[in-house]
Parts: C-alpha cells; structure tokens; sequence
C-alpha cells in the first residue's frame, strides 16, 4: 500500500492531500497505480505529471511504522486507463520513477511473495 500526491518540482515541496492507491505491475523502472480517484485539490494526478516541468508524483511506500516520508518516490505519469478495483470504478496511471528503485522493487516483490 502506498500514498501518492504531486510535488513541485521547483522547490521540492509536496502539495498537500494524499490518496491511497494499489501498485501494480512494479519493474525497477516504474509501476501502474490503481487510484480511486484522480484529483486533490483541484490538481489532476495524471495531467498535472505528463511531460510536465512544473509537477511530480510523490510515492509514500507504507513502512514498518505507517507511511515513511524517508522512502519517497519521485515519478511521471506516462499513461492512464479506467478500470474496476474491488467492484467499483477506478484508474490506473503508468508511472515511470524518476531514480532508480531496485530496492523498492525488491522489497515489492518480498511482500507480495513472488
């Protein structure tokens, strides 16, 4: 389980308001995200992010203690699609990390047992 929000890429910041999203299909190079909604604050995650120099998505991978500001993921949305999740609509957004994540690749594949 993870949370995701948009950060400015200028000054770093996260803007506030977090989702709770599904991560799907993980590589070392990027993920689908399965959200039940595409917005926060008005900021729409998937257009507010491709091929833009002004935002971000921010990943907060759930740690041993809740959510750990240390693990955040910086990526760019690259496609989006909607679906069904748990029997009611949702989206998925193909993202594409900003860094390197073979780490969090293989902490995602231990704790999902593959």
């Amino acid at each position: 389980m993870m949370r995701v929000g948009l950060q400015d890429m200028h000054t770093g910041i996260p803007l506030p308001g977090l989702i709770t999203t599904t991560v799907i299909n993980f590589s070392p190079q990027g993920a689908c995200l399965v959200l039940p909604k595409l917005t926060i604050n008005g900021n729409h995650l998937f257009y507010e992010t491709l091929n833009s120099d002004s935002y971000n998505l921010l990943l907060y991978p759930e740690g041993r203690d809740g959510f750990d500001e240390e693990l955040m993921i910086a990526a760019r949305s690259i496609w989006m699609d909607t679906c069904e999740h748990m029997d009611k609509p949702a989206f998925k957004i193909g993202i594409h990390f900003l860094h390197d994540q073979k780490e969090l690749y293989k902490l995602l594949k231990q704790s999902s047992g593959s």
